[in-house]
């Protein structure tokens, strides 16, 4: 049984991308949080949209045709098996999630036999990895794209979410690239209060907007490509989408960094 009186932050970031499938509570939630941050349908779109010219990237310029794509929320336009198919590669992606109304509805929408949604933990990536192998959904001698772009602020410090991205990449081949981005900010009582309202509308089911330097941590020992780590509005910017100086209490911080 799913309890619709409580918030959950993927339904509450599909209101803020115009999608369809959220309750009463998630759109409470989400303009509760608008009002604290008036920036944030804005921050969604712009991390959107780096996912898309990350994905067109991997799949054009560095051959890469699978993905893992962590807490990939709810289907929406432009999931990444649809843009990596554009660009004419026939990817395997594996979405990863552990919501039931996110699984639900990617089940009955992803439905070809070159996608497979997993229930599991987004730092299980012993289950991930072991299960995506015996789909024949992953073929662990070829670079792999790992995607978590903005779900790294559901895990807290303690689970310690940069040991697990590390392990994660260990795992992989050289050439495997990590996908990232993460609400960002450098004042510690705003970052602080918008992540209390997230803990408090979600059930605890939100952990923390983390500083530059926190988010930058997950991409140590990797090699940045297609541009620098920093906002990901100007990593390969497409439309132009970027906040005014005057809106930048946060940002989304992250970029695209390889395996050597």
């Amino acid at each position: 049984m799913i309890d619709v009186t409580q918030a959950k932050d993927a339904r509450i970031h599909n209101f803020l991308l115009g999608g369809h499938d959220h309750y009463e509570s998630d759109r409470d939630a989400a303009r509760r949080l608008v009002d604290l941050a008036p920036n944030t349908p804005q921050l969604a779109r712009i991390n959107r949209e780096f996912l898309a010219r990350a994905v067109h990237y991997l799949t054009t310029q560095c051959g890469i045709n699978q993905f893992l794509d962590h807490g990939c929320g709810l289907p929406t336009r432009d999931n990444v098996h649809q843009i990596a198919r554009r660009s004419g590669t026939e990817a395997r992606v594996v979405y990863i999630d552990n919501d039931p109304v996110v699984l639900a509805h990617a089940r009955m929408m992803l439905d070809d036999d070159r996608t497979l949604i997993l229930n599991a933990d987004l730092l299980d990536f012993s289950t991930i990895l072991t299960r995506s192998e015996q789909a024949g959904m992953l073929d662990g001698t070829s670079p792999v794209a790992v995607l978590f772009t903005s779900v790294l602020h559901c895990i807290p410090d303690a689970r310690n979410p940069w040991r697990h991205v590390t392990e994660l990449m260990n795992q992989l081949p050289s050439g495997s690239v990590l996908v990232l981005s993460h609400l960002a900010g450098e004042n510690y009582e705003l970052n602080e209060e918008v992540s209390e309202l997230m803990r408090e509308l979600t059930g605890q089911q939100w952990a923390k907007i983390r500083s530059f330097a926190e988010v930058g941590r997950f991409f140590h020992g990797l090699e940045p490509i297609g541009g620098p780590i920093g906002d990901v509005a100007r990593w390969r910017p497409g439309t132009g989408l970027s906040l005014q100086p005057a809106d930048r209490t946060w940002n989304v911080y992250g970029g695209v960094a390889r395996k050597r």
